[in-house]
């Protein structure tokens, strides 16, 4: 009996010694393949991170080019908080106010219109500094105007510069100036792509005794028509934008010279820019107490595609009369990665 007793007891001891054996295997095997499971979705995640970011990489950023007439960043006779001075700059809130407006916007290119000297030009740039802007690429340009300039600046190398300062005129029948020619700069704002600017300002509607100033507006429209044939002659590939305050509205000769009409379109065409209220005056004359459309942004055909409209307008948030009494246009461009990337060749001289 005692025999027995122990020959039950040594096979039950043989088969929980089977039992925890196997149990010893099973979870063996289960953390294996846990293991393998975990192994297998970090490998998983990781592609699919690898894949993200190649994705991120190769998705092409948007240029954001802005044009903006800053009304008299330079010294000249004003009144001052209800005294007149001969001899004062803009003063400090209006200039926080162009800086804080263009922050909204964050441009990789300005055109700005009515700068006065160089020290007015590093003035602007250390207030655009302070709201986080910084333009290491720029072209200031000095015409026969001595007081308003006009000025570019670029987050781009600028590649080619064209600039013309000194632009000869016949307004009924005699030789003048353009006020303040044109700027004509090449960036390259991405490999293999080059993108041409031209800023430009008009001269304005205020009557001089010495022309008519209505025929001197129809005769610099008509240079930068005989311009822009030239640019497309010589490169038709070329992307071209031209922007500016031409101080005319969209139904005067000047903007009829340059845009065409539905029957003979022009080489170049208005953006159909607006604010938020699906406005589309861009500047504010206090002395007619009228509101008009006289600032624009025009693409040539090889350009236009590539403008995203729908990020593209008028900025007009409720300071905008603080700064100046134009508001700026902005236009978004986006090439893709279909777009051509032959370079133009270069402009003669």
């Amino acid at each position: 009996m005692l025999v027995s007793s122990f020959s039950y007891l040594e096979n039950l001891r043989k088969y929980f010694r089977g039992v925890a054996f196997f149990v010893t295997l099973f979870t063996s095997l289960l953390q294996a393949d846990l293991e393998c499971s975990g192994d297998s979705h970090v490998s998983a995640v990781a592609e699919t991170n690898s894949i993200t970011q190649t994705s991120l990489r190769a998705t092409p950023t948007p240029l954001i080019v802005a044009c903006y007439n800053v009304e008299n960043y330079l010294t000249m006779p004003r009144w001052i908080n209800g005294r007149f001075r001969t001899s004062a700059g803009k003063p400090e809130t209006q200039k926080q106010a162009i800086a804080t407006i263009l922050a909204t916007l964050h441009p990789d290119i300005i055109g700005l219109m009515e700068i006065g000297d160089l020290r007015q030009v590093h003035d602007l740039e250390r207030h655009l500094h302070h709201v986080g802007l910084d333009y290491p690429y720029s072209e200031y340009l000095q015409g026969w105007d001595k007081e308003r300039h006009l000025l570019l600046l670029s987050r781009f190398p600028l590649v080619e510069r064209h600039s013309q300062a000194m632009i000869p005129l016949l307004v009924n029948g005699k030789t003048e100036h353009s006020p303040r020619g044109i700027i004509d700069v090449t960036l390259e704002p991405k490999p293999n792509v080059r993108l041409r600017l031209i800023a430009l300002h008009f001269k304005s509607k205020i009557p001089v005794p010495d022309y008519d100033q209505a025929a001197f507006r129809a005769a610099e429209a008509h240079y930068l028509k005989s311009y822009v044939q030239r640019i497309m002659r010589e490169d038709p590939k070329t992307y071209l934008l031209v922007m500016g305050d031409c101080n005319d509205t969209k139904n005067s000769k000047p903007l009829f010279t340059l845009l065409g009409n539905s029957k003979k379109p022009g080489l170049l065409q208005a953006l159909d820019l607006r604010d938020d209220r699906k406005e589309s005056w861009t500047q504010y004359w206090k002395e007619a107490d009228e509101y008009s459309r006289i600032d624009y942004m025009m693409v040539n055909t090889r350009l236009a595609p590539f403008i995203i409209h729908e990020h593209s307008g008028i900025a007009r948030p409720a300071s905008w009369r603080e700064a100046s009494d134009h508001c700026p246009l902005f236009s978004e461009i986006l090439f893709q990665q279909n777009a051509s990337l032959e370079l133009p060749p270069a402009l003669s001289e």
